[in-house]
């Protein structure tokens, strides 16, 4: 199309047609190199769906669901050599200030706080309320053929959630993107996480479908970010919600809730009567900011209360300069130990109970902080025996109490009773300074061996100094499997929006899109992961930066049944042979599942993944022509039984491979570990698989032992020879 798309039914563009292109194309984009056919820069410019309506050999009518290009077109032959076309826009004309429908937008977050308003006629009518409902955000993109849900963090959830397709239907010839939240309801109709939970991250079709049944959701919208080519994120909230119920989305599946505007206190009361998780308030003259957590938006949750005991007092100012301006208090761990700086509580005072604080605290008043340490400086400290109750909206990272207030004082308990009340079975760890929260403590992540979330914790932890240096720096893909290793699992490379401010990030261009990977950079980032039962971790060759130079070459062997690791032994000592005698070292570790991975540590700055990707091709080349009756160095499914896959492909900017240390998601919780020569050596004269299979206690054994035997990898500097 050398003038480009028409845009006007009046104005036909000429179409000069191409050869045909393999399909394998399809999603080829870069530099081709001078000489070679096609040579220069290959882009692609719009890639989606088409609906062909008439197809012949000199007229093609067709309807283009793409990202760029939309409508339907007539493509006309003129030409008698068929090389010379027209096309036509069947369509009415392109609004002319029409943009095209953005690829990704992060969502809107809201800030936790208070109601922001009072009653009607006061600062309250600047707001709306809408009712915060349990369940997990969803943005829908919605165009004419096509629809897509994706999550918070950016992953395509629209297999999960069958029965919201039919909305695409409901918006008829609109193209959106809308807002929401994915819901599922308990028998009593009050949104249940917990039965959400059995719908997120199924992506089996049939599994999907058969799960919806049982457990049906609900998509409530609440807002429309783009329509028909226009953003409308810049407009007020009343606008945008204007629009939205202009739509009339109201399904099965879908529906669009009321905004409440007037008294928040009292729907508050009736969300908290009702059960409900409490109210988002929103400013009505605010725009939609992507990705921000705004102080537009305020989440207000019905109350928790917590015991706490009164460690001291700080003097007021103002109108209470002579008085208790705010209490310092503080709560001791769930296993007990030391009291705990929880924060200072300010308000939920009468005057009555300032006076009589002040009476009960003054005999009470000692030089010794309770805390050892901390707390705020001119605290005045008292001895450690008195409790109260507050109410607070949430507890933060840093183990403070968010929003207390003062509630009364309580007689009935020790002090040394009180500890900070987690939900469930919770742990909170402090590791180099952070605080990570441990949910689910005692859940089974391996039915079949009744290891818990727990002791992945502590592996990772007790792994850390091993398995850290082999993770700095390199984008990581998490593999998690929050309901364990016999449930549905998935990917994450984006790292997780409600990640901690110390966990670091690095932003790599995948082709299409950047993707901003986790890096592990502490002790703290690896509990956190675990935490989310990110079982097992898989890294790149190379470093964030520079993410084009791989410091290593890894060749991955795949055993196809009935050929075990043994076979995997015989391949990887004919490795090493051909490496030593090229002059490079290398190492081998297990797959912590049923394959041998053999590495060669490179470290060389000027090596790109064009100087190991066709190395390590040939080399596995190599190996099949010297072995064929054990060696496959194609995925052919037909080639492979009995033999030995050697698989170079990994060895690629966009992939990854399982890091060492890292535990796998199988029957038992092996790891993939760093072994000797000596051993694969002993495996293969043994043929006993079991020779090299380690679980967690195994590694740390080993490791306590012997050292990581993987550390050379990251030192050694090796340049590739030619074969």
């Amino acid at each position: 199309m050398p003038n480009g798309i028409p845009d006007d039914p009046k104005r036909n563009r000429k179409a000069i047609r191409t050869e045909d292109h393999p399909l394998e194309y399809l999603e080829f984009h870069g530099e081709i190199p001078r000489g070679q056919y096609g040579a220069g820069t290959m882009t692609i410019w719009d890639s989606g769906t088409y609906e062909a309506e008439k197809w012949r050999d000199d007229e093609v009518i067709a309807t283009f669901h793409g990202e760029r290009l939309r409508g339907r077109y007539a493509l006309i032959r003129t030409g008698a050599d068929g090389k010379d076309w027209l096309m036509h826009r069947m369509d009415p004309a392109v609004d002319p200030g029409a943009e095209p429908m953005p690829e990704a937008i992060v969502p809107m977050l809201a800030k936790p706080g208070r109601l922001p308003g009072g009653r009607p006629g006061s600062e309250g009518d600047r707001w709306s309320y809408e009712i915060k409902w349990d369940g997990v955000r969803a943005l829908v993109y919605s165009e004419p053929g096509r629809l897509r849900l994706e999550s918070r963090n950016g992953r395509d959830i629209t297999a999960s959630y069958p029965e919201l397709r039919p909305l695409n239907r409901a918006l008829s010839h609109h193209r959106a993107i809308l807002d929401g939240e994915i819901v599922a309801f308990d028998a009593d109709g009050r949104p249940s996480f917990a039965r959400l939970q059995q719908r997120m991250h199924l992506t089996g079709e049939s599994q999907v479908r058969r799960r919806a049944r049982d457990v049906p959701v609900v998509l409530v919208l609440f807002d429309l970010l783009w329509l028909d080519g226009h953003s409308l994120m810049d407009r007020p909230y009343d606008d945008r919600r204007g629009a939205l119920e202009a739509l009339d989305l109201s399904g099965p599946a879908w529906q669009t809730p009321a905004a409440h505007l007037g008294d928040g206190a009292a729907l508050l009361q009736a969300t908290a009567a009702q059960g409900l998780e409490g109210l988002i308030a929103k400013r009505r003259d605010a725009p939609y900011e992507p990705g921000r957590r705004s102080s537009c938006w305020i989440k207000v949750k019905n109350v928790n209360r917590q015991e706490v005991v009164i460690a001291g007092w700080l003097p007021g100012e103002g109108r209470r300069e002579s008085r208790i301006g705010a209490l310092v208090v503080g709560v001791h761990d769930e296993d007990g130990g030391p009291l705990r700086y929880a924060g200072r509580v300010g308000t939920g005072f009468t005057e009555q109970a300032l006076d009589a604080l002040a009476e009960t605290l003054g005999p009470l008043r000692t030089d010794e902080n309770p805390f050892g340490r901390g707390g705020p400086k001119g605290a005045i400290w008292v001895r450690p025996c008195l409790l109260a109750e507050v109410e607070f909206t949430e507890w933060t990272t840093e183990g403070l109490l968010r929003h207390p207030s003062f509630k009364g004082l309580r007689e009935d308990k020790d002090a040394l009773e009180v500890v900070r009340e987690l939900p469930g079975d919770a742990r909170e760890l402090h590791l180099e300074g952070q605080v990570v929260k441990v949910s689910n403590w005692s859940k089974v992540l391996w039915p079949q061996t009744g290891f818990t979330k727990g002791r992945l914790v502590d592996y990772y932890l007790r792994i850390a100094p091993a398995i850290l240096p082999h993770l700095e720096g390199r984008p990581l893909t998490l593999k998690r499997y929050p309901n364990g290793v016999d449930a549905q699992h998935f990917y994450e490379k984006n790292s997780p929006s409600h990640r901690p401010e110390w966990v670091h990030t690095a932003r790599v261009s995948t082709g299409r899109k950047a993707i901003d990977f986790t890096l592990v950079e502490n002790v703290a980032t690896l509990g956190w992961l675990a935490n989310l039962a990110s079982i097992e971790l898989h890294t790149s060759l190379s470093r964030a930066d520079p993410i084009e130079r791989p410091t290593m070459l890894v060749f991955d062997l795949d055993p196809g049944p009935p050929a075990d690791i043994v076979a995997c032994c015989e391949v990887g000592l004919i490795l090493r042979g051909l490496f030593d005698g090229l002059g490079l070292v290398s190492a081998a570790k297990t797959s912590g599942s049923k394959g041998l991975q053999v590495y060669v540590p490179l470290n060389e700055p000027d090596l790109t993944y064009d100087d190991t990707k066709p190395f390590a091709k040939a080399v596995a080349e190599l190996l099949e022509a010297q072995v064929p009756d054990l060696v496959v160095s194609r995925q052919t499914k037909t080639l492979r039984p009995g033999k030995v896959l050697v698989d170079w492909s990994q060895n690629d900017e966009h992939k990854t491979t399982v890091c060492v240390y890292s535990v796998r998601a199988k029957e038992r919780p092996t790891v993939s570990t760093p072994v000797d020569w000596d051993e694969v050596q002993a495996c293969h004269d043994a043929g006993d698989p079991e020779l090299l299979v380690f679980d967690t206690d195994a590694v740390l054994d080993r490791v306590a032992e012997r050292g990581d035997l993987f550390a050379p990898t990251l030192s050694v500097v090796q340049r590739l020879p030619k074969l």
